[in-house]
């Protein structure tokens, strides 16, 4: 069965080539890998070419303005005519046994789309992190519905990521028949909604424990250092309100239990950028701005509550050191 690899690229001279790279050398081979230019002002478009030149299944399909990763994929989408579609980013890459691992197992239990473990790599470290998912949590094969994907989606846990970080290959004549494609209204977490539409358009998808796709941390897990790479700045305020508004669809008010779902993560998104909008004010000793917020809001109180808990117990524990 062919694959097609659609990779999005916007400024990515410093990474574009691993990626592609990445993509080609598999033990089974793409029949083409579809770079999507969306509007870059580097080097991007010339490194590519050259690819082009020394590779013929390396395709550049360019767009003249820049307009995000989903219309980016879209396009690739629109263009690729492989029987399954894998996406890569720009700052990724596939380990060489990925897409045989995934298409062999997708095949043999007739999947329309099969997704494999992440692996978490700190850019600035150099260093493999950690897998995003613990293997036990997925056993040898975890069948996802739509209800089992949202429950896994509630943003990063200690022990796994948020399934919405997923890179499943999907199988193209689904995507055609169902007309299933990215929302080009998001710049971050698109894949998520893709997956959920498509769980609900009756796909069957599953994920698969062993890991083949290397993914780029926007800030290492190790390092604590912001990726030179990401093009990516997560708006989390507008992810919670495109959570809220997947909640009100009409179609998905028609099951409540996915509604009860999708508000949860909204709530749990909002308390993800809440928590970090609070440190930061914390960090930077703003007392002004948090004084305000403990005075008008409930998590701000709670979260001052939790910082002055664990500074007492940090003093007490280094005043018993000290005694």
């Amino acid at each position: 069965m062919s694959v097609s690899v659609v990779i999005p690229a916007y400024n990515v001279a410093l990474c574009i080539e691993r990626a592609i790279r990445s993509a080609l050398d598999q033990s089974h081979e793409p029949a083409e890998v579809i770079v999507v230019d969306d509007g870059s002002t580097d080097s991007t478009c010339d490194l590519v070419s050259g690819l082009c030149r020394d590779d013929p299944r390396v395709k550049l399909v360019r767009q003249p303005v820049n307009r995000g990763p989903a219309a980016a994929r879209n396009l690739g989408i629109k263009f690729a005519t492989g029987d399954w579609i894998a996406v890569l980013d720009a700052d990724d890459a596939f380990l060489p046994h990925r897409l045989r691992y995934l298409v062999e197992a997708a095949e043999r239990r007739g999947l329309t789309f099969a997704a494999d473990n992440v692996t978490l790599y700190d850019r600035a470290a150099r260093r493999v992190a950690r897998l995003g998912i613990e293997p036990d949590r997925i056993g040898p094969c975890l069948e996802l519905d739509r209800y089992t994907f949202v429950r896994n989606a509630m943003t990063n846990q200690f022990a796994s990521v948020d399934f919405g970080l997923l890179k499943p290959i999907m199988r193209r004549s689904f995507l055609i028949s169902s007309g299933v494609r990215y929302p080009e209204y998001c710049r971050h977490g698109e894949d998520f909604i893709l997956y959920l539409r498509a769980l609900m358009a009756g796909a069957k998808f599953s994920l698969f424990p062993e890991s083949g796709y290397l993914y780029s941390q926007r800030v290492g897990s190790i390092s604590r250092k912001q990726s030179d790479l990401s093009r990516t700045v997560a708006n989390y305020r507008l992810i919670e309100r495109q959570t809220r508004d997947l909640a009100m669809d009409p179609v998905i008010r028609a099951d409540p239990l996915l509604s009860s779902l999708l508000l949860a993560r909204a709530e749990k998104i909002r308390a993800l950028y809440r928590t970090r909008e609070l440190r930061g004010l914390l960090r930077r000793r703003n007392m002004r701005d948090l004084i305000v917020q403990f005075v008008c809001h409930a998590d701000a109180r709670r979260f001052v509550s939790i910082a002055i808990r664990r500074k007492l117990l940090r003093y007490v524990s280094s005043a018993e050191v000290r005694s």
